[in-house]
C-alpha cells in the first residue's frame, strides 16, 4: 500500500544495522583489547601514508586535487540524493481524508481518516480474538482505501476473522452513509503462537 518496497525497505535498514554493529564492534575491540589497539595504531599509520601517496600521484593537471576526492563527493552526493528520494518515498500514500463529499447545496462534507480509523479500532479492540489490529488510511487512484491489519489467536479461523473484519466495516459504511473500499489483512505470527488459544463460537 506504499510506493517504497518493502524488501527493499527491510534490506536497507538491515544493511545500515549491520554496519553500525561492525563499526561499534570494531571500535570498542580497538579501545578495550590491547593487541588490538596497538595493531590498529600501526595500521593506521600505514594506510595514512597509503592515502597520503595515493591522493599525491592522483592530482589533476592544473588542480592541486586529487580525482579520487572529487568521485568520493559525487558519491557521498548520489548517496544523499538516494536517501532524500527515500525518505521523501517513505510512506506516501497516506490520507488525511476518508470521506469528501461535495456534492451538497451548502458546501462540502470531509470525514477525516482519523475518525473512521478510531471507529474502526475500538470496534476491533473489543474482539478477543485478535491480538492487535491496526487501521490506516491510503489513497488508491485518488481513492481513499482503509487497510486494517488484525493478528489473529492460536485457533481462530482466518475466514471467521475477516468475517468479524467484514461486519465492523458494514457497521462503518453505515454510520458515514457510504461505502469506504477496504483491505483487509489477517496473519498470524509470534505474538499469536504465544498467546492464549481462543477458538470462535
Amino acid at each position: 500500500m506504499t510506493s517504497s518496497n518493502r524488501f527493499a525497505n527491510r534490506l536497507l535498514v538491515f544493511v545500515c544495522g549491520l554496519v553500525l554493529l561492525v563499526v561499534g564492534g570494531a571500535a570498542a575491540a580497538a579501545v578495550l583489547v590491547p593487541g588490538i589497539r596497538d595493531g590498529w595504531k600501526d595500521a593506521g599509520t600505514q594506510v595514512t601514508d597509503q592515502v597520503d601517496s595515493a591522493l599525491e600521484q592522483t592530482r589533476l593537471v592544473g588542480l592541486e586535487v586529487s580525482w579520487i576526492l572529487i568521485a568520493v563527493v559525487a558519491l557521498l552526493v548520489i548517496a544523499i540524493v538516494i536517501l532524500i528520494v527515500f525518505i521523501a518515498r517513505h510512506g506516501h500514500g497516506h490520507t488525511s481524508r476518508a470521506v469528501t463529499d461535495s456534492s451538497g447545496e451548502h458546501g462540502t462534507t470531509v470525514v477525516e481518516s482519523s475518525v473512521a480509523e478510531q471507529a474502526l479500532q475500538d470496534a476491533l479492540d473489543d474482539h478477543s480474538e485478535f491480538v492487535a489490529s491496526h487501521v490506516s488510511t491510503y489513497a488508491v487512484r485518488r481513492t481513499p482505501v482503509l487497510k486494517v491489519s488484525v493478528t489473529c489467536r492460536r485457533g481462530v479461523s482466518p475466514k471467521d476473522a475477516a468475517a468479524i473484519v467484514e461486519s465492523k466495516l458494514l457497521a462503518l459504511d453505515g454510520l458515514l452513509g457510504r461505502e469506504l473500499p477496504a483491505l483487509i489483512q489477517v496473519s498470524g505470527g509470534f505474538r499469536a503462537r504465544v498467546g492464549k488459544t481462543t477458538r470462535l463460537q
